[in-house]
């Protein structure tokens, strides 16, 4: 993953996250987002993804 926020379009970034089962991963946020607001982001997306049919939220 990129060592510096990569730009996207006007006003926001892709940024590396953390998700709350610990995987890592690439979310697009407003621009000069702090890290730990980027995890909060991260956590609400995860909170809100269907549960998969074995009960985890990743990818299948």
């Amino acid at each position: 993953m990129a060592e510096e926020p990569v730009p996207a379009r006007l006003g926001v970034e892709m940024r590396d996250a953390t998700f709350p089962d610990g995987t890592k991963g690439v979310i697009t946020v407003k621009a000069g987002l702090p890290q730990h607001e980027v995890d909060a982001v991260a956590a609400r997306i995860w909170a809100e993804r269907p549960a998969r049919a074995d009960g985890g939220h990743g990818p299948t």
